[in-house]
């Protein structure tokens, strides 16, 4: 699934009449600019645009959108399919078949390329009965799965997905589902995933690539121990049965799992039900796995797909309250749970196992800020992190939201757009004027990525344009007054000593011989 172009015509959030060029030739594109310029709108946008086309629903605001399903033909190996869809969707046209005009052109057959704004798209028209997802759970010209995830606090974009979670934990409760296959098409990523990725980790004996990332990156040399904490849900009808009426996968998993587990047992206490404090009592079932080796046992007919699958299952059933993972670290002789791991790693192993374990041919991934607590030296590997765990490059899209100019420091100017809000409040996308492989972090920052003048701070800055105009100067004035908060009065000449040996320490020499430079100055300062 490579997403091509989106032209967002009517409004939706701070966005109206704006068209974003994304770039379908590689695996991922990177949105940035200014705080409000819209840049997480985009993705909630996609997301809106494909949930309602799933689902059969009006379409959100009036739009264009082309992308394109499955891939060319290769030397050694034909494709299934390589199709270019193009949705034009405007709300206001009556019915819903109405409101939808569907274009699909056969890509295999035609490669001659067309540029998707400029010309009318030939291809086959198809109702759009055929486009949402059918009761067979059937949508081929949908991609397979769309996953999202935001590493803030805000619960806007999750809000797109709650049909989606609830559908598939109906089916779950009805026993409808095959957990070898099934995750539903539209997933959002939470923290809590963070520890089944782990488990689904360390499942295997063997060494493998993600335990090798593990041990590099984060420190962690394996699995001590693991505590689970299931409660009494809501919905239970048999209170005092083992686990209270769980049916289907999840009381095949709950089965399996307490046959491994160390002295089980079951206590009753209060549970936290809302912010003001106010509690119920409620049963919770203690289960505890010693080490890894239970966890092995435990799950030794699951891939780690499935156990990962199983785990978010469980936890959708409002069976798992709490999951406690210790892990063996390099940094200390004591395990540390996972919770004691920094934000920025825990945040990590979220988004490569919602890379890893959820994605598949035809996937698109929407990442708001997913490098929000990364360091530097995180930042700038960052791209390659997920490039690694994305499963299928050339059928999968990356979209991602940064701030971080590290973050894009890799890629040609194809794979970024850059977004700002401009006169009259319209805001505008567009590919950077300059690739930023090879620029520096400097030169990012001062590009039309980020538009910074100077990446000095304001007070240095403001003392070396003192500096500069008073160099250009052919004279300089004997008048002593204040020249700066904290310092006595000083004329021109004892200022501008004293503004060179301040800035000396920090780097900055004046090459006062330099008769060019002096007259940059001078036409740059105090040019008429």
């Amino acid at each position: 699934m490579k997403v091509d172009k989106l032209h967002i015509r009517s409004r939706f959030k701070n966005l109206e009449n704006v068209k974003v060029d994304f770039d379908e030739d590689h695996l991922m594109t990177v949105v940035v600019g200014c705080n409000g310029s819209g840049k997480s709108n985009v993705l909630e946008a996609l997301v809106a645009i494909f949930r309602n086309l799933d689902l059969g629903q009006e379409p959100p605001f009036s739009y264009e959108l082309i992308y394109r399903l499955g891939e060319p033909h290769k030397s050694n190996q034909f494709s299934e399919r390589w199709q270019e869809i193009t949705i034009d969707a405007d709300p206001t046209r009556g019915t819903t078949a109405k409101q939808y005009q569907v274009q699909v052109r056969d890509l295999l057959a035609d490669n001659v390329p067309n540029d998707m704004f400029g010309k009318t798209l030939s291809g086959n028209t198809v109702p759009f009965s055929k486009v949402k997802r059918d009761k067979e759970g059937k949508a081929p010209y949908l991609p397979n799965y769309v996953f999202a995830y935001y590493s803030g606090p805000s619960d806007r974009l999750e809000n797109h997905f709650k049909k989606h979670r609830t559908d598939f934990y109906r089916r779950l409760l009805k026993d409808e589902l095959d957990l070898k296959g099934d995750i539903r098409p539209l997933f959002y990523a939470k923290p809590h995933h963070s520890q089944f990725v782990l488990l689904a980790f360390f499942l295997s004996e063997q060494d493998n690539a993600e335990k090798a990332f593990l041990l590099e990156h984060l420190g962690i040399e394996g699995l001590d121990s693991i505590h689970f904490v299931m409660r009494q849900p809501g919905w239970a009808k048999k209170k005092g049965e083992l686990f209270w009426g769980a049916r289907g996968v999840v009381r095949r998993f709950l089965d399996e799992l307490i046959k491994h587990t160390l002295s089980p047992v079951k206590v009753t206490r209060q549970e936290d039900t809302s912010l003001t404090g106010s509690n119920i009592r409620n049963e919770f079932f203690h289960l505890f796995l010693p080490d890894v080796e239970a966890l092995r046992e435990f799950a030794k007919d699951l891939s780690p797909d499935e156990l990962f699958k199983m785990l978010e299952s469980t936890l959708l059933s409002e069976i798992i309250s709490e999951v406690s993972i210790r892990v063996n670290v390099s940094s200390s002789k004591d395990p540390l749970t996972f919770r004691e791991l920094s934000e920025g790693e825990q945040q990590l192993l979220t988004v490569l196992g919602l890379l890893k374990f959820t994605g598949g041919k035809d996937s698109l991934f929407l990442l708001d800020e997913p490098d929000t607590h990364l360091n530097p030296s995180w930042a700038v590997k960052y791209l390659k992190f997920l490039r690694d765990f994305v499963p299928n490059h050339e059928t999968s899209h990356l979209l991602m939201v940064t701030h971080h100019p590290l973050a894009i420091a890799e890629l040609k100017k194809e794979q970024v757009q850059v977004m700002k809000r401009g006169e009259a409040q319209q805001i505008t996308a567009k590919m950077p004027d300059e690739s930023p492989r090879g620029m520096g972090i400097n030169l990012i920052l001062r590009s039309d990525m980020f538009g910074l003048q100077t990446t000095l701070d304001d007070d240095t800055n403001q003392k070396l344009s003192n500096r500069n105009a008073l160099a250009a100067k052919d004279s300089l004035s004997k008048v002593e007054v204040v020249r700066e908060n904290g310092f006595p009065a000083e004329n021109e000449e004892q200022y501008l000593a004293r503004l060179n040996s301040e800035l000396g320490q920090l780097g900055f020499n004046l090459a006062t011989d330099d008769p060019d430079y002096l007259e940059f100055l001078r036409n740059k300062y105090h040019a008429n």
